[in-house]
């Protein structure tokens, strides 16, 4: 029996390894002639380049991947992946570089016959949309859409530079679901790779080990698109006075953001930096915030924590390791909102009496007794 092979250099070679024979990646019999093999596996096929050598995958139907669904086989560890974006990770684990398309040249004779084939399918369906990278075609939009999504997102996800003087940039976690940001520094003039997830750690500690100490993990390469620095509006003290007008928060809450904010601008840092995923086409039920704290630890790790805000809920959460229901951090992120957009914290904003009376109690005990001004 021919062995499977899950990498291959050329389409040539997926053929001649085939030579019309039931299809070694397909659950049930069928002829692998060229037809099938291009529409059934070529059409999906993953390119990548492993020590400059242009090569591709192909996804699987066999058994191994459970009631016929196509999963991938991994061609250095032998492990299988159902997604094709984890599979993408995952060969990306192994040093290879991915590209958008195949690197490897076709013939004339092929180009035009696909080009042929490809019109006839046009009149037959009628309209589709063509991908603009790939160049295939899809029935539907949404179909577009995902596919975009899957095989060509790296390089259309978001990467905000928010702190230019210590190269600090934030990028989302995920491709998928709340576009959670993280906090990356890339700065080759301070020598400087590092992101806070230890996933990407370990990845970059194997590549370094590997002989490839400059290998980046996923999230640092975006910052070959990132977009320049662009200060976000400053935090007034006449709208933190407002906020605290309205019993919003207390004086000493009060106290301790202009305290953060004064050294953060001693440092030459924004205090708080919004982060709206929805200017870069992508959900936005939480708004977030890259947030000052004068610290290093491992929930800031470059000086700075995520808060986000939920405009629905009105809820808040941070990563302070106090992991209390109200920190600084949470109170700068709301004095930045209530100041340039109030309308999103129309949920927040309804706080109950006992809230209420807890600030008013704290400022009368910060006063002198007889104090008419508290």
């Amino acid at each position: 029996m021919t062995e499977r092979v899950f990498v291959f250099v050329d389409e040539e070679e997926l053929f001649s390894v085939m030579k019309d024979l039931d299809c070694l990646y397909c659950r049930n019999p069928v002829t692998a002639s060229k037809h099938h093999l291009k529409k059934r596996h070529l059409r999906f096929a993953v390119y990548y380049k492993d020590s400059g050598i242009g090569k591709f995958s192909i996804p699987c139907y066999c058994s191994d991947g459970g009631h016929g669904r196509s999963h991938w086989h991994c061609p250095m560890c032998s492990k299988i992946l159902q997604r094709t974006k984890d599979y993408k990770i995952h060969i990306t684990n192994h040093g290879v570089e991915m590209t958008d398309k195949s690197t490897v040249e076709l013939q004339p004779t092929t180009v035009l016959l696909e080009s042929q084939q490809t019109d006839n399918e046009d009149k037959t369906l009628g309209n589709k949309s063509a991908c603009q990278k790939c160049g295939i075609f899809f029935t539907t939009t949404s179909n577009l859409r995902r596919h975009e999504r899957l095989q060509h997102s790296q390089n259309q996800q978001p990467m905000l530079c928010i702190d230019a003087k210590n190269a600090i940039y934030v990028t989302p976690k995920d491709l998928h679901g709340p576009r959670v940001p993280i906090h990356i520094r890339k700065s080759f003039a301070l020598q400087i790779l590092l992101c806070e997830l230890e996933e990407c750690w370990d990845f970059m500690k194997a590549q370094a080990q590997s002989g490839n100490p400059g290998k980046e993990c996923r999230h640092l390469v975006r910052t070959n698109h990132a977009q320049h620095y662009v200060p976000p509006p400053p935090l007034c003290v006449s709208s933190l006075e407002e906020m605290t007008d309205k019993h919003l928060l207390s004086i000493s809450e009060k106290q301790e953001c202009q305290e953060m904010n004064s050294r953060a601008c001693l440092e030459g840092a924004d205090c708080v930096y919004p982060i709206f995923w929805g200017e870069h086409d992508l959900p936005e039920r939480c708004v977030y915030f890259s947030v000052y704290t004068d610290l290093k630890d491992k929930w800031c790790q470059f000086g700075r924590t995520r808060v986000s805000f939920d405009t629905k809920s009105g809820s808040w959460k941070c990563l302070c390791e106090h992991k209390r229901n109200r920190c600084v951090h949470k109170h700068l992120s709301m004095w930045w909102l209530f100041q340039e957009h109030p309308r999103l914290l129309q949920n927040a904003l309804d706080i109950n009496a006992e809230r209420v009376d807890v600030v008013m109690d704290e400022e009368v005990k910060m006063c002198p007794e007889g104090d008419n001004l508290c």
